[in-house]
């Protein structure tokens, strides 16, 4: 996959060529190099199994649920968590 850890995010370049994309998942950033990604590349990148599950945090501040066939486009500040869970008793 076309993805790099970092803390910081350097972009530099037109869209398209050396142009990062950077997102959050659990406060920890990654870059990729399109602009679109699926909520598996994600969850795969952060080491999230899908039966874990994944949220992303949208800019009202409302969550909403990523499927791993979900397409995410990769806008500044995106942001994702991993579900939380929730036990009885």
């Amino acid at each position: 996959m076309a993805a790099v850890h970092t803390e910081d995010s350097n972009r530099s370049g037109p869209e398209g060529r050396g142009t990062a994309f950077a997102f959050d998942v659990d406060d920890i950033t990654y870059e990729y190099n399109r602009p679109t990604i699926t909520g598996a590349e994600v969850m795969a990148l952060a080491g999230i199994t899908p039966s874990e599950g994944l949220i992303q945090i949208l800019p009202d501040g409302t969550r909403k649920t990523v499927d791993p066939d979900d397409t995410i486009h990769l806008v500044p500040g995106v942001q994702f968590k991993r579900r939380p869970r929730f036990k009885r008793g």
